[in-house]
């Protein structure tokens, strides 16, 4: 479908990464190719939709990172735990809409982590997740550009410091017929990807076995998608002070951030699917990897607080 080029798997800070995204979609659009890549980060991050307040973070401090991602939703963590994807394309009609392209790439990393032998139990494109045992194990976004588009999201490798994230940001509760249910129970029950790998684990080192997945994760999904026909690109200083200019000219720092100031135009993107571009910052939204999962799927992802309760009075 595309000429793909292949950016690696590589751990930089978030701000770098958030600015790799603008210049890949810039490179997709002016250079006629689509683009995958594979990141994490070497410290904690909140990072908030493109429409949302930064009200959700309850405690800001030095041991995380903030940013604003230029996809919509809300707020999520990412950290040495999680694997990020990213997938930027021009728009050539290769696809017509982005639901195609949300489609198309979501099922490339359902089928990747099936041939690894995870039982995938559904790839909800309403959703915009990945789900293992109807619980979600993936999440992504989509940014429909004029030019060029980008699909980016994360996935669980090792499970969550959920204490940790609750101190951090708003984890929500609702309330489902006679039930209540908490993003807290939600996101200490996903599945952790490196463990359903155990089988292609037994041999290596458990200190190492995190960043194997990652490989190993990251190396099947870009054969699902390119079929090992592309070329190989890394990320140089040139590339990391280019990508920083190029958002310097746009958008950077506290405006950015904190108001999404300035926001993007007509001239420069088509849609960012759930956002009005230029409307109210959203407020108290949910934990972005639950957004848009219906209440009746969400009762089997998380446990009625009631029962938690119960539980921890019986210890």
């Amino acid at each position: 479908m595309f000429d793909y080029e292949y950016w690696g798997l590589e751990t930089l800070p978030i701000s770098a990464q958030m600015a790799l995204e603008e210049y890949l979609l810039k490179r997709s659009a002016e250079q006629k190719v689509a683009t995958v890549r594979f990141w994490d980060v070497p410290k904690d991050a909140v990072v908030i939709g493109y429409g949302e307040s930064d009200s959700v973070i309850k405690k800001a401090d030095g041991s995380f990172d903030t940013a604003r991602r230029i996809t919509g939703g809300s707020h999520v963590q990412f950290d040495p735990n999680c694997l990020a994807y990213t997938f930027t394309v021009p728009r050539d009609g290769s696809f017509r809409y982005y639901e195609d392209m949300r489609k198309y790439y979501a099922e490339k990393v359902g089928d990747a982590l099936q041939e690894l032998g995870v039982e995938v139990s559904s790839v909800d494109n309403k959703a915009s997740t990945i789900n293992v045992d109807h619980k979600v194990v993936a999440s992504h976004a989509v940014f429909w550009g004029i030019k060029s588009a980008l699909m980016h999201g994360l996935m669980i490798i090792n499970g969550y410091d959920v204490d940790r994230i609750l101190e951090r940001m708003l984890l929500k509760e609702r309330q489902i017929g006679r039930h209540v249910y908490t993003e807290y129970s939600a996101l200490q029950n996903m599945p952790a990807l490196a463990e359903l790998l155990d089988g292609r684990m037994q041999s290596i080192d458990k200190g190492v076995r995190r960043e194997y997945a990652k490989k190993l994760i990251a190396e099947e999904v870009l054969r699902q998608i390119t079929r090992e026909k592309h070329r190989e690109k890394r990320p140089t200083e040139n590339t990391l002070n280019d990508a920083a200019a190029l958002i310097a000219e746009s958008h950077i720092g506290t405006p950015w951030f904190k108001e999404r100031a300035p926001p993007y135009t007509e001239r420069q993107v088509e849609a960012i699917p759930g956002e009005e571009l230029n409307g109210s910052l959203k407020r108290d939204l949910g934990y972005c990897m639950f957004l848009q999962v219906p209440d009746n799927d969400f009762a089997k992802m998380a446990v009625p607080i009631e029962k938690r309760q119960a539980e921890k009075a019986k210890h």
